[in-house]
């Protein structure tokens, strides 16, 4: 665990300069949407923000998640971690954990920003606390698919067919079909696009738990084959 929390620090540590951008991005987008503090803005530009972040922090969670492997065998520094008797599961579990660090961080962020909006237009808030947990659950799925998906694809590529993953059921309308649930990211896509601060939306928590279990999937399926990659062939 000491191994896996230090490695995960070191992952946040690397990538904190992009992240302080993303944040300053946030903060930008939050004053756009509330007019820069003038007048009151409107509940669906409001209700815009809020379904953008939260899509685009899954975006930013398979992208950081599918680049890790390949920026790390690039630099050959994943040959000095796994030299120290650190197994590649626990390397994939800390890429993993730092990536939802950082989503959590970015979707907290964003939900005090959208608290912010809704006050300044007397909109109800508790939507943004149950959509919270929602935003995090995706943006694990979304890191470990990725990550799966680099194991043997070009981290573009990876991040591209992960939200293909995401984003196909919606042709086949599958929320219409027993057990959509368990498709990976899909709830929350459908969620998001519906969200509102009306009462009339509400979370699907079983989505939260199949999130769980197909992380833990995708996890083991990556630690499956990164076991038999050569990781001392270098990548370009």
């Amino acid at each position: 665990m000491k191994a896996i929390t230090m490695m995960a620090a070191n992952f946040l540590r690397q990538r904190r300069w992009p992240v302080l951008l993303l944040f300053a991005w946030i903060l930008a987008t939050a004053a756009l949407a509330g007019n820069f503090g003038r007048g009151r803005p409107a509940e669906a530009d409001i209700v815009f923000h809020a379904q953008h972040q939260a899509i685009y922090i899954c975006i930013f969670s398979a992208f950081l998640a599918a680049d890790a492997l390949h920026t790390e065998r690039k630099s050959r520094r994943i040959l000095l971690l796994l030299a120290k008797a650190v197994s590649r599961a626990e390397y994939l579990l800390a890429v993993l954990a730092g990536t939802v660090v950082l989503a959590a961080a970015y979707a907290l962020l964003s939900a005090l920003c959208s608290i912010w909006l809704s006050a300044r237009t007397m909109l109800p808030s508790a939507g943004i606390w149950q959509l919270l947990p929602m935003v995090v659950a995706a943006a694990m799925v979304a890191a470990s698919l990725a990550v799966f998906l680099s194991t043997f694809l070009n981290p573009y590529f990876a991040t591209a067919c992960t939200l293909a993953i995401f984003g196909a059921p919606t042709l086949l309308h599958a929320q219409r079909h027993a057990g959509w649930v368990w498709l990976p990211g899909f709830p929350f896509l459908v969620q998001f696009l519906r969200f509102s601060f009306r009462a009339e939306w509400s979370p699907n928590w079983m989505s939260v738990l199949a999130a769980v279990v197909e992380s833990a999937l995708f996890w083991l399926l990556a630690t499956a084959i990164f076991e038999r990659r050569d990781i001392a062939v270098p990548v370009e």
